[in-house]
């Protein structure tokens, strides 16, 4: 039999018990574990009658009873009893146990302490020892730091709108679940509302609507005229100058204005673009700030929802107009990071070349560069096609190659005003400068210009190619001039001298010898080359005191509108002898050989030696 012995040490007590240890203040482990085991435990409350323990604890409980005896004697004695009808007091002790109100010897007592003082303790430290630094910085090192701080504005100005536009779109999406049963706030309710205002601008302009759907002068008129419509403007902008116009190439009464400034040396503001119909020319159908002044604008000819918008700070943007928010921001914009231009964007055209897979755009600007802008996925792919460069006067063709580098060098590059782009040949272009001069240019060779034209002295205000004829091209200057060119001759064939300095000039998108200029003496002027090769035939006061800007003819109804600079603009209708017979629209083919014909006619009626002459 195995022998076992016994021995004081717990074989189940715990050997890795840990205390804290105030004085390193840290956890340590204990040697001293209790090794005794309790198997069984009682209390008792049993005394013996002749211990000496239960004497004590009755004398206790006697002396206690007879001080709690006491203290209530003394309470009832200074009751102060109620004495009842009857007179005097009935049943003492029976009152005193009723009138006992604190039998259990409650007292409230309150006490005084001391409000602690505050105290403060100040200290002072030495001051760190100045150190002085020195750098040499250059241009190009101020303007790494600046695209750096913009990319990093810019980065969380995105961040911030992505965050608005999820709570944006969040709220809008309740209200549309909230409005789903509301029928005053449905689309169909703002549908009928928008048919009505527009049934009761009709009424309310009757003659006027009248007017434009039938009045026709007589066709065998030979002096012709223009019928004044509607007065369009805004109340919000009217401060605001009509820097473009541009019809829509689908919706033939719909049309953009651009809100701008010509008026450099003032601080130039925030600009603005609005979208006119027609069918309700009080209050335009859309509209959007720009945070810059607007110069230039056009729509897609493909799709009519584009809006292509030049800005004065060099900034490009696409707007859709058909999506409606809150802050109305557009699909693309040119940042610094994406090389926008440095100086106003004068005019943008929309990429007309068959072939390419995504949609571009041109634009030039003052800073001499015609860049061409491709809509990517997330932004807008620059590329310049050309830098212009400056061109010797023809005083100075004398002047040595050096010579025209190094004042090149010194001026820096040409300011570009206005293009075109040929409508046969979509690569070919022209190119208005600041100092008067045309350039020739095409898409596929930018290194120097086909041809240069020269004829103006001052700016070139716009550039036409003839919608008809690809070699015949209209301009207008600050030179009171307007002057009709053809591609293969440098001096131009034709100029018809105005009493202002031109602002815009326009061919007729029904006819290849009719065209319209407006001028800085508030006239419109109409010129049908066919019927008269020297003068205008139909001049037009628009208002007085106030200065068109720009002209447009729509390219569907005999309309044309002309802007202000005062933010309006004016609507006229023309006569029969300054529009096109019914083969316009019914048969383009055979109205595009009639029209180039009668060009034909018009060059080989001028001086044989001025048009055919070297």
């Amino acid at each position: 039999m195995k022998r076992r012995m016994l021995t004081r040490i717990n074989p189940q007590a715990a050997q890795n018990i840990t205390v804290y240890n105030f004085k390193e203040r840290i956890f340590k482990r204990t040697d001293d574990v209790s090794q005794l085991i309790v198997h069984f435990s009682l209390n008792e409350d049993m005394l013996k009658n002749d211990s000496e323990e239960l004497s004590l604890q009755t004398s206790f409980w006697d002396i206690k009873n007879s001080v709690e005896e006491k203290k209530i004697k003394e309470l009832n004695e200074g009751i102060v009893y109620e004495k009842p009808d009857a007179g005097g007091p009935q049943d003492v002790q029976a009152e005193q146990k009723k009138s006992l109100r604190n039998q259990f010897n409650f007292s409230d007592r309150s006490s005084v302490v001391y409000a602690s003082k505050v105290k403060m303790v100040g200290g002072k430290t030495k001051p760190p020892p100045p150190q002085e630094t020195n750098d040499e910085v250059c241009r190009s090192d101020i303007f790494d730091a600046f695209v750096s701080l913009y990319e990093a504005e810019q980065a969380k100005k995105m961040e911030e709108e992505k965050k608005g536009d999820k709570g944006e779109a969040a709220v809008m999406m309740e209200k549309k679940k909230a409005m789903q049963d509301d029928v005053l706030h449905s689309i169909e309710m703002k549908r009928a509302l928008k048919i009505m205002e527009r049934v009761m601008i009709q009424n309310q302009f009757f003659s006027i609507y009248s007017d434009y759907k039938y009045w026709i002068d007589d066709v065998d008129s030979t002096h012709a005229t223009v019928l004044p419509l509607w007065r369009i403007y805004y109340g919000k902008i009217l401060k605001k100058q009509v820097t473009s116009i541009c019809w829509n190439p689908k919706y033939r009464d719909l049309f953009a204005v651009g809100y701008g400034s010509y008026e450099f040396q003032k601080n130039m503001t925030s600009g603005a673009i609005c979208v006119f119909t027609l069918k309700n020319p009080s209050h335009p159908e859309y509209y959007f700030e720009t945070p810059s002044d607007t110069m230039c604008l056009e729509f897609h000819p493909q799709h009519p929802a584009l809006l292509a918008v030049g800005l004065y700070n060099g900034t490009v943007m696409v707007y859709d107009i058909r999506i409606k928010g809150i802050k109305n921001n557009p699909i693309y914009q040119s940042t610094v990071r994406t090389k926008k231009h440095t100086d106003p964007v004068w005019e943008v055209h929309w990429n007309a070349q068959e072939g390419s897979r995504e949609l571009s755009f041109y634009s030039i600007s003052s800073d001499g560069r015609v860049s061409i802008w491709t809509l990517m996925k997330n932004k807008l792919e620059p590329e310049d096609i050309l830098r212009l460069k400056m061109v010797a006067p023809p005083s100075q063709k004398g002047e040595t190659r050096a010579d025209l580098d190094e004042e090149v060098a010194l001026t820096g590059y040409a300011g570009g005003m206005c293009f075109s782009f040929n409508n046969v040949n979509p690569h070919l272009f022209l190119v208005g400068t600041e100092e008067g001069r045309i350039h020739l240019c095409s898409v596929d060779y930018s290194s120097d210009y086909l041809r240069t034209y020269q004829g103006h002295y001052l700016a070139v205000y716009a550039i036409r190619w003839n919608y008809y004829h690809p070699d015949v091209f209209l301009s207008c200057s600050a030179d009171w001039t307007v002057k009709l060119w053809t591609k293969n001759k440098e001096n131009p064939i034709a100029t018809f001298e105005l009493p202002a300095s031109v602002s815009d000039v326009q061919w007729a998108p029904y006819s290849s010898t009719i065209f319209a200029a407006v001028c800085a003496d508030s006239m419109l002027y109409v010129y049908n080359l066919g019927k008269d090769k020297h003068t205008y035939i139909c001049d037009q006061k628009i208002v007085k005191k106030m200065k068109p800007t720009h002209v447009a003819f729509n390219p569907f109804d005999p309309i044309i509108i002309t802007g202000e600079d005062k933010g309006g603009c004016s609507s006229y209708r023309l006569s029969g002898a300054l529009m096109s017979d019914p083969s316009f629209i019914m048969d383009p083919k055979a109205n595009a050989e009639k029209q180039r014909a009668e060009m034909d006619n018009f060059l080989e009626s001028l001086d044989r030696e001025l048009y055919c002459g070297d």
